[in-house]
């Protein structure tokens, strides 16, 4: 394996790392303040940053779009949640 290609595979497991952090705090399934959460963060954001000091930049692009994503999600989940304690709370007063 040639180094570019090297570097590219670190980049692209950076990507993932940060991707299936971000989605597993969302789903609930690892806590922000865990030591899990932030070690798959720590390793994605040096494997961007490596990839990003070699290359210029499609895995942060691509990582980015995917955060944007996932995050929109959460925020749709988010909203839905209140949503629906707002009606409950509603439902319960009458």
């Amino acid at each position: 394996m040639n180094m570019v290609n090297f570097v590219a595979l670190i980049g692209w497991i950076g990507v993932s790392c940060c991707t299936i952090g971000f989605l597993l705090l969302n789903l609930k399934l690892i806590s922000f303040d865990s030591w899990k959460y932030q070690m798959i963060n720590i390793v994605g954001g040096l494997g961007l940053v490596t990839s990003a000091l070699y290359f210029r930049d499609l895995p942060n692009i691509t990582s980015n779009s995917m955060w944007v994503i996932i995050a929109g999600f959460g925020l749709y989940k988010s909203f839905n949640a209140r949503k629906l304690a707002k009606r409950k709370k509603t439902l319960q007063v009458n």
